[in-house]
């Protein structure tokens, strides 16, 4: 999505969010017809009703992750149409958006009702009998409680509370549903609704209704045209043919296959078509059913939606144009900018009226989402790594250095030269180099300026105790130690921590970290969970240890032999996977229960942290930042490579708790390192440092890294290549195994591939695969293989735009064309330990 939102076209940057979107509600009021007088009142509604949040700037990110719109937008408009009447405004809004977490979320929405009530007068009983189903003590799910006012004259409006049926978990969303059906008296209506995957929404009228309704909402993932006219379930409701003929116009399916007859095949397996049927009466089958179509994931452009929501108004009596003005009233942007204006078109039916046509028509306030290009979209807005999409990077770029543009020989000549092995080709000779994302990012201007009062006296300089506080604040370790990197800091630690024949278990080593642990005469275990096994599958914590075993192994007869527990975030050696905050939860649980250490390995702790408020129910209305400093909170220390999510050329700590552990490490710190105060780092490092760790939890930055992710795992997708899903932030892992079957572990299909990126297009990668974790005998034969053969693509920070990804993805697109002529590799040169750094190695051939 752009960053700006469209409104009526440029947004100042001291524009709130209030004044927005009232004035979006203002216009579409006199477009209406509505009296000056009751606009204004409501407009002054909404904004009581958002509290806070509508003074907030709309220069910063949305309050929380709201699931009310794409953009989280904490307001939506819509337009009710009959024939021969004025349009009916509703407004759709989240009081609780700023609130801290689910539950205050909806507390805060549970008082706007009630303010309300007291206001015009009216009973929340059944909303009362409702509320320790839909707000328990721990909700779950993406939303808590929202509130949809209909503006009418008078100034009165009708309201309506939708709510979470999967606040108990998506498991219990069925039996919260027919719980509450209960409750209210409709003991029979569970059993009235069609078969459906989920249970989105749970809606009660409360007020001035002649018909109160209870509307049950259900979601149809990958609906079939031709299955759509078993889903209204409402006595003398629309017929089969009026429903299908509303699908297909709405979903753009009219004329879209050669042979009509295949139009009932068409299936809907994007955002997936949600029904509504409501109930006014506790006896009988439901009076009203409502068919939902989100015409944002099946149309190119808001040109296209409208096109589509005029086709569908004039089919049922109303005028085509009448979405025209209200349209132009929200937005001053060009409807082919974008997509997602109009969000969704409904078709209604009630007992003994008309068809009404709604639009559902979206704010904006902070992102437009980009046109649609054909491409898969998920089906919920928020299931992807990327969030609120931003098609252009959040920054400006103010130095540039060149980057090399070889010719084919010279990259053939370069890799003959190097012995085949990447880490070995000088930089010039490489035109995208995703190697690493370790201190191979751009500083900000903010870091470069800090860098420039960089104190360098040799102890107590002011850049170690401005680096000593953010870090002190962010992870709360009484005991704060700099390094000039992660393995710097693992090898300090490891040294005063271990001891020979114990056993170090972790989520996955890296191999920088295994190796340390060897060295230190230790066995380092893994024990991922088990569903990091499934590269393809889109479960969202892959990065997880797998907690029976880490039982287990504590409770076994090494329990005793057990040192530490390692927690990597993410998990850059099990494929950049994250890990949630239950799952850490719980192994500092158990450490804590037999007395082991959980460190962290918090290189990435920010990426983690964004990737857990996008995936993780309970955390979803928490900050990056906020998640982070709970997680260093859970552990017992960390270190860091502070040239990942510090962002800086050079630099890392050791956090710790323990005193006496602490000054072991300070000890031998100052004896290889330097003193304690610089750790073997410039005053200027240390300062960039400080600067890095703050702003690396920026929302903003953390939503363009995470797009740009997503940017590149399309064009992996397209080109025809598997890659370990579902991609996270700092890199993508590609599985070579898949693409290259023809070559043996043993002959290293990941370096293969890897090689013949470099080849085809300039681009340097890891392999991480048998070469980084197999073994193989004298003879060449092998011994052990890794279990998956991957290719790392490592995105550095602010580096690259989205172009250069896009050249990664047509070299692949190359490649995949011709990928039986990739041959293997053998070994002719290698070291007992970390061999892929230092590898010689030769083609095989024939």
């Amino acid at each position: 999505m752009s960053p700006l939102g469209s409104g009526t076209g440029s947004i100042p940057e001291d524009r709130t969010l209030g004044a927005l979107v009232t004035g979006q509600l203002l216009r579409l009021c006199e477009e209406s017809g509505l009296d000056g007088t009751d606009a204004r009142n409501y407009a002054r509604l909404l904004t009581d009703s958002l509290g806070a949040v509508a003074g907030r700037p709309l220069n910063l990110p949305p309050p929380s992750l709201s699931f009310l719109s794409d953009d989280s937008t904490p307001v939506e408009f819509s337009l009710s149409l009959t024939p021969h009447a004025p349009p009916a405004i509703r407004v759709l809004l989240e009081p609780g958006c700023g609130a801290g977490g689910l539950r205050d979320n909806g507390l805060e929405g549970l008082r706007a009702v009630r303010a309300m009530a007291r206001r015009w007068g009216f009973s929340t009983d059944q909303l009362d009998v409702l509320e320790d189903l839909f707000l328990p003590a721990d909700p779950q799910g993406p939303l808590a409680l929202w509130i949809a006012l209909e503006l009418r004259p008078g100034g009165v409006p009708k309201i309506k509370v939708y709510l979470n049926p999967s606040a108990s978990g998506e498991a219990r969303a069925a039996w919260t549903v027919r719980t509450a059906l209960d409750r209210l008296g409709h003991r029979h209506a569970f059993d009235a609704l069609p078969p459906a995957d989920g249970y989105p929404f749970f809606a009660l009228d409360l007020g001035d209704w002649a018909a109160p309704r209870v509307k049950i909402y259900t979601t149809h993932r990958d609906l079939a045209v031709a299955d759509v006219g078993g889903l209204c379930r409402m006595e003398h409701g629309p017929d089969r043919a009026t429903l299908e003929e509303f699908l297909r116009t709405a979903g753009g399916v009219d004329g879209g296959a050669d042979d009509p007859r295949a139009l009932p095949e068409v299936r809907f397996d994007r955002r997936p078509v949600l029904s509504c049927h409501s109930f006014t009466r506790t006896t009988g089958g439901p009076t009203g059913f409502t068919l939902h179509v989100p015409v944002r994931d099946y149309a190119r452009d808001d040109a296209e939606a409208l096109r589509r929501a005029r086709a569908v108004l004039g089919r049922h009596g109303m005028a085509p144009g009448a979405l025209d003005r209200p349209l132009a009233a929200v937005t001053g942007r060009r409807l082919t900018d974008g997509v997602g204006l109009v969000a969704y078109v409904a078709l209604a039916h009630e007992q003994h009226k008309p068809a009404r046509v709604t639009a559902y028509i979206s704010s904006e306030a902070y992102a437009v989402r980009p046109p649609n290009d054909g491409r898969r979209i998920d089906h919920e807005p928020f299931s992807t790594t990327s969030g609120a999409r931003t098609p252009m990077e959040p920054y400006r770029i103010k130095v540039v250095e060149p980057i090399a543009l070889t010719t084919r020989e010279q990259r053939e000549a370069a890799l003959e030269r190097v012995h085949h092995n990447l880490f070995d080709l000088r930089a010039e000779e490489v035109t995208i180099d995703l190697l690493s994302d370790s201190g191979t990012g751009a500083i900000s201007a903010a870091q470069l300026a800090a860098g420039m009062e960089g104190d360098e006296s040799y102890a107590g300089s002011r850049s170690f105790y401005r680096f000593h506080e953010t870090v002190t604040e962010l992870t709360g370790y009484r005991h704060i130690l700099p390094a000039h990197q992660g393995r710097a800091a693992e090898r300090i630690l490891f040294t005063n921590l271990l001891e020979p024949g114990g056993i170090v278990l972790a989520n996955t080593h890296f191999d920088t970290t295994r190796a340390n642990v060897e060295l230190s005469g230790c066995q380092a275990h893994d024990i991922p969970c088990p569903e990091a096994r499934d590269l393809d599958s889109e479960l969202p914590f892959k990065g997880n240890i797998d907690l029976d075993r880490l039982r287990q192994t504590l409770e076994g007869p090494d329990g005793s032999r057990v040192r530490v527990v390692i927690m990597t975030i993410t998990n850059n050696g099990g494929g950049g996977q994250p890990v949630s905050m239950e799952n850490l939860k719980q192994t500092a649980e158990i450490c804590r229960r037999h007395g082991v250490p959980m460190i962290l390995d918090a290189a990435r702790f920010a990426e983690n942290a964004w990737l857990v408020t996008r995936h993780e129910e309970a955390y979803r209305g928490r900050t990056p930042r906020q998640v982070a400093e709970e997680a260093f909170r859970l552990a017992d220390g960390c270190v860091m490579s502070a040239k990942k999510d510090g962002i800086v050329h050079i630099g890392g700590f050791i956090g710790l708790n323990d005193p006496e552990l602490a000054e072991k490490c300070e000890r031998l710190l100052i004896a290889t390192e330097g003193f304690a105060t610089y750790g073997g780092l410039a005053g200027r490092d240390l300062d960039m440092m400080a600067t890095g760790l703050l702003e690396v939890t920026e929302p903003a930055y953390l939503a363009e890294r995470a797009d740009v992710a997503s940017h590149l795992a399309d064009r992996v997708r397209t080109a025809g290549v598997d890659l370990l899903e579902p991609p996270g932030l700092h890199a993508l892992y590609l599985n070579a195994g898949r693409l290259l079957p023809h070559i043996p572990p043993h002959h290293y299909p990941g370096h293969a591939l890897a090689c013949r990126l470099y080849l085809e297009g300039g681009i340097r990668s890891a392999e991480l695969g048998s070469l980084y974790l197999g073994e193989e005998d004298e003879d060449g034969n092998p011994v052990k293989s890794a279990p998956y053969e991957l290719v790392r693509l490592a995105l550095p920070r602010r580096v690259y735009t989205r172009s250069h990804y896009d050249h990664v993805g047509r070299t692949l697109e190359r490649i995949a064309k011709e990928r039986e002529s990739v041959h293997g590799y053998r070994i002719v040169e290698q070291s007992p330990i970390l061999r892929h750094f230092r590898a010689k190695l030769q083609p095989v051939t024939g």
